[in-house]
């Protein structure tokens, strides 16, 4: 599995935003050798940082490249040009890639260009070589700006073992009813034949349970590691309690649909043991194929890592998280309709018994 979602060995198009206020031939010339790069793709375009930066935190774009409004004036003044790049490093991979990208970038085009200026004037190829005034580039990680990759990969850790234990007890404790004497039948007769009535009964005291120690991890996470939590509680409790939720209802219908009972078991732990490299915090998922993010998107830890890191690290706000939140409840809907299809079926079989 491993081997086949890093079959593409190297990260390439990542999303990044350009706020060009110079707006003048010098910097299109630099945007344009910036997005050459294979790494990189200039997916989007912001006309003020806070913009940019409202992008960042939405995850629509992993870096800013800003260019300021004296750029050109500068270069033709054979003066030091600057411009700065905010880059999303909270992925290794994928901030390794933004901060090698960008140097590059700058250094093979740009010198190019000023070389070419310094020989119109009359100055030879190795002269004009000496001569360049390179390009300061500053650099700002954010997100993570001690490169300290404990705030996520630590923070990542919890809730995938987290979900493997919810995913095979809930299987366990379902396993344990479907193949007794009554079956899952006379589980439903015990709550007067209502499905609903019979997930709240029997998910609820694991679902508080699990939360709970949850929540306990995470405080280990802050006092004992300093993980950072810049968000909201509320957010982080609520988004936890649906991941909780969706991932326990993906368990029961693992359990109720596939016939065997030890297949039960296999499908659970290949569904929920590889989530931890498919949800991108090692490989980030765009760069993974459409079978591999297809995957990763059909599990709730891959969302609700998302809402984690946005209240943990980016303090990115109910709207940023709104869309993960989302994701995670649909996943939850989804599961709930397919244990009411195949329970009503089990029930419309035995009354033609």
């Amino acid at each position: 599995t491993m081997f086949y979602l890093f079959e593409q060995e190297v990260i390439e198009s990542v999303p990044i935003t350009v706020v060009d206020l110079d707006k003048t031939q010098s910097s299109r010339s630099l945007i344009q050798a910036v997005g050459s790069d294979s790494s990189v793709n200039v997916s989007a375009r912001a006309d003020s940082l806070a913009e940019a930066k409202d992008q960042l935190l939405r995850g629509e774009v992993f870096s800013i490249l800003f260019v300021p409004n004296d750029y050109e004036k500068k270069m033709l003044g054979n003066q030091q040009p600057e411009v700065t790049v905010f880059s999303n490093i909270q992925y290794m991979s994928l901030g390794l890639t933004i901060t090698k990208a960008f140097p590059i970038a700058f250094a093979t085009h740009l010198g190019q260009i000023q070389a070419e200026r310094l020989m119109t004037q009359g100055v030879d190829a190795q002269q004009a070589m000496r001569e360049l005034m390179p390009i300061s580039t500053d650099l700002h990680p954010v997100f993570n700006p001690t490169l300290n990759y404990v705030y996520t990969l630590v923070n990542g850790i919890v809730p995938t073992i987290l979900q493997v234990i919810v995913m095979l007890s809930i299987a366990y404790t379902f396993i344990q009813d479907k193949y007794s004497q009554e079956g899952l039948l006379g589980l439903l007769r015990e709550n007067g034949n209502s499905i609903f009535r019979l997930l709240v009964n029997k998910l609820l005291p694991y679902i508080l349970a699990f939360l709970g120690a949850l929540c306990i991890f995470d405080l280990g996470l802050i006092v004992f590691f300093d993980i950072p939590f810049n968000g909201s509680v509320t957010l982080e409790l609520f988004s936890s309690l649906i991941f909780i939720i969706s991932a326990a209802l993906f368990a029961v219908v693992i359990t109720i649909w596939i016939p065997s009972r030890a297949f039960n078991y296999g499908v659970i732990s290949v569904s929920s043991s590889p989530a931890f490299g498919f949800m991108g915090l090692f490989f980030p998922r765009i760069s993974m194929d459409a079978a591999a993010h297809t995957w990763s998107s059909m599990l709730p830890l891959t969302w609700y890592m998302e809402a984690r890191l946005d209240q943990t690290l980016r303090d990115a706000g109910w709207l940023a998280s709104s869309r993960e939140i989302i994701a995670m409840f649909i996943i939850g809907v989804v599961a709930y309709m397919l244990i009411v299809i195949k329970l009503s079926l089990l029930k419309k079989g035995a009354h033609h018994d």
